[in-house]
């Protein structure tokens, strides 16, 4: 439940900050608000987590525009190429007419933002959780997503089809599940580990696996982003030695 006034901090907040970045990264505008509506509350382990994002966002990540894209064209993922990707989203949700203009838009403002309520009040620990930042040519003389959540699917599947460009094949069953995952090796990572520009967060994924997520701070404005989310394999467990003492 998000109260008037919760909605209201959770504006101010947001307005704050994405005109912090507007002005940081030299950009001519910035989405600095959501309606109401526009709000998903994700209540995890007794903590509440407000996650506003606009209607494209919303339609790829939870509408099932996405899964759509992979059901009707999986031989458009994991082929290596960014493009193929935004093609099968295009080709569900026609709104440009080339496969560029349409990426061009989606790296564009798509994001969501994800602020904690503590008590009432908004939290100064905040991740935005972009589609991508940018895609660029790889050495396979092909274009791979940067940064976002189309980064990080390439390490996931749905239904066996890779959901980015990779080839790994780690089923989840739906898009949306990587907020709530993201949420918490943020949050509330079982491992954290600082970098130099941020820091990585892990939460098990099973016996053998941690799911391991790469934030990048931008140290202006106090905002971080996703790098990269990947499988990583958890050490073994070294068996305890006893020590017995004989006395003679």
């Amino acid at each position: 439940m998000m109260t008037w006034d919760d909605y209201q901090a959770a504006q101010a907040f947001l307005e704050k900050k994405s005109l912090g970045l507007m002005s940081h990264e030299k950009k001519e505008m910035a989405k600095t608000g959501f309606p109401f509506q526009y709000y998903s509350i994700y209540p995890i382990k007794g903590r509440i987590f407000y996650v506003p994002a606009p209607n494209t966002f919303r339609h790829i990540m939870t509408k099932d525009v996405l899964l759509e894209a992979v059901t009707k064209y999986p031989e458009r993922f994991g082929t290596g190429d960014a493009y193929d990707v935004i093609e099968a989203i295009r080709l569900v949700e026609p709104t440009f007419d080339s496969v560029k203009r349409h990426a061009e838009f989606l790296q564009n403002e798509q994001f969501c933002f994800v602020m904690e309520n503590s008590g009432g009040t908004i939290q100064d620990q905040v991740l935005r959780i972009d589609l991508f930042r940018d895609i660029k040519p790889n050495p396979s003389a092909k274009h791979e997503f940067v940064g976002g959540i189309f980064h990080g699917f390439k390490h996931f599947s749905y239904k066996g089809i890779n959901l980015a460009t990779g080839n790994d094949i780690n089923d989840i069953y739906h898009p949306e599940q990587i907020i709530g995952l993201a949420i918490k090796a943020f949050y509330m990572p079982e491992e954290k580990e600082q970098t130099a520009k941020g820091f990585i967060g892990r939460i098990s994924l099973d016996e053998k696996y941690w799911l391991k997520f790469s934030f990048y701070l931008e140290q202006v404005n106090g905002v971080h982003f996703i790098n990269t989310i990947y499988k990583e394999k958890k050490r073994p467990t070294q068996p305890l030695i006893y020590y017995h003492e004989t006395r003679c």
